[in-house]
């Protein structure tokens, strides 16, 4: 009886209490209600002392906070700005390396902000000191500075661009021939004065273009080609200007090559637009009369093919074009181009068929396309099956339409009843589907097959198609 109340019992961790043991608490985080008073006292102490900046030693290396608003701090940062550009490879890809060449719309965009940021009767005076200002950095007189120096010039100078724009207009006159980032300035500078001669005409002298057109004048009659201004150099309106002739003929080509599906060029219409257009009979118009007149004849023409034009064949004085020899060059060329024909011309009746005769010619076109397709489709069909036939896992196949191209001729539809055929008429369905289905199937096989097969004249079809299948 003692031994049962003194034996050892195993005692569970959750005998006495149901909860999980907790983690014992570090004596080190023992807070009493002494220590809790003090640090409100102290906290509240500390919250009615005044804050004191700390002093922070110099350091030389650290430039010094400027919180005024100095005209020479804003100079400084716009000059390291400037000065941190793209670098790629340790290489300054700022500006391309050849000159960019831009389309009309983009070459009056580009100038129109030149004038807007440059607008101004100062801004003439100040490209003047911008060009001895750069002739400064180019000591050798090449005509090239970096694009730095232009940068930080012109915000010195008063001359406030946008970089963007600076930047743009550099890209016109980059050297093709130097490191990188040089810009050739003198054309750079005339092209800026270029753009505010809209604006000041009187300061901006012209009077050396006009001596310049006056020496081009006879040599443009002459039969010598002009020079044609390389990219890099700026090209006013008032020079000549000499495009490629075998360029506009191609042009021309293959803006008219799918004209003839909506109709021909009618030149007595637009002979007469441009005669009412040109209402002192003086035979000339502008280069925006003309395009409007042949836009509203519905020739399609691209404008810069239009300019190329009446530049190289019309050009009679600056900004003015015999419309005349215009439309005797357009006529001269279409009639070169077979599909094209003068509708006005007495021969037009017989190159160009009527609308009829046109539909009739597409219609017999379609069927003859439809019917060269119906017969690629047989070929390939046929094809399928030849090499279809090649392939040793499909004879089974093409047994098996035999098969059941056999059964089709079942007249009874007992399925109890054997199929049975007379011997000449599956002698005869037989090879015909030998030959169609390419199963090269042996004709004495074939006869003796029907010999161990026929019962009364007849041929059991049955027990034909398993001994021709093994």
């Amino acid at each position: 009886m003692i031994e049962q109340y003194t034996k050892a019992t195993r005692q569970f961790k959750n005998a006495l209490n149901q909860y999980p043991v907790l983690p014992p608490i570090s004596a080190n985080n023992n807070r009493t209600e002494t220590s809790d008073r003090k640090s409100v006292a102290d906290g509240q102490q500390q919250m009615q002392q005044p804050f004191n900046d700390q002093v922070v030693p110099s350091n030389e290396a650290m430039p010094s906070l400027n919180f005024n608003n100095d005209r020479e701090y804003y100079d400084n940062q716009y000059q390291q700005q400037q000065q941190q550009q793209p670098l790629m490879n340790n290489e300054d890809t700022y500006l391309p390396e050849e000159p960019i060449l831009l389309t009309d719309f983009e070459e009056e965009r580009l100038a129109e902000q030149v004038r807007t940021q440059l607008g101004g009767p100062a801004a003439v005076d100040r490209l003047k000191v911008l060009y001895q200002e750069l002739v400064a950095y180019d000591p050798n007189l090449t005509g090239y500075v970096h694009y730095s120096n232009i940068q930080s010039v012109t915000y010195q100078l008063g001359l406030h661009m946008a970089d963007d724009t600076l930047r743009f207009a550099m890209c016109k006159f980059v050297s093709t021939d130097r490191q990188r980032g040089f810009v050739n300035y003198e054309d750079l500078i005339r092209y800026f004065g270029k753009c505010l001669s809209s604006i000041s005409p009187n300061q901006y002298d012209n009077h050396q273009q006009q001596q310049q057109q006056q020496q081009q004048q006879p040599e443009r009659n002459s039969p010598q080609k002009t020079i044609r201004p390389s990219g890099n150099e700026f090209s006013y309106d008032n020079d000549q200007f000499d495009p490629d002739e075998r360029q506009i003929r191609v042009l021309l080509k293959q803006n008219l090559k799918h004209f003839d599906l909506s109709g021909t060029i009618d030149f007595d219409k637009l002979t007469h637009e441009l005669t009412n257009v040109d209402r002192n009979q003086s035979g000339v118009l502008n280069r925006q009369q003309v395009e409007e007149v042949v836009y509203k004849v519905r020739i399609p023409l691209q404008r810069s093919l239009i300019y190329q034009i009446l530049e190289k064949h019309c050009r009679t004085s600056p900004k003015l074009y015999d419309w005349r020899i215009f439309v005797r060059y357009l006529q001269e060329q279409i009639f070169d181009i077979k599909q094209i024909q003068d509708r006005s011309s007495p021969v037009y009746a017989q190159y160009v068929p009527s609308r009829n005769q046109w539909l009739d010619d597409l219609q017999r076109e379609f069927h003859e396309k439809d019917r060269l397709r119906i017969i690629e489709r047989f070929i390939a069909n046929n094809e399928g099956v030849r090499l279809e036939s090649t392939h040793p896992t499909a004879w089974f196949t093409r047994f098996l339409r035999l098969t059941n191209a056999m059964y089709t001729h079942r007249r009874n539809s007992n399925v109890s009843q054997e199929f049975v055929l007379p011997r000449e008429e599956a002698r005869r369905l037989f090879r015909a589907y030998n030959h169609i289905w390419d199963l090269k199937i042996d004709e004495n096989r074939i006869q003796k097959v029907f010999e161990a097969c026929s019962r009364n004249g007849q041929v059991v079809i049955d027990e034909a198609l398993k001994q021709l299948a093994k």
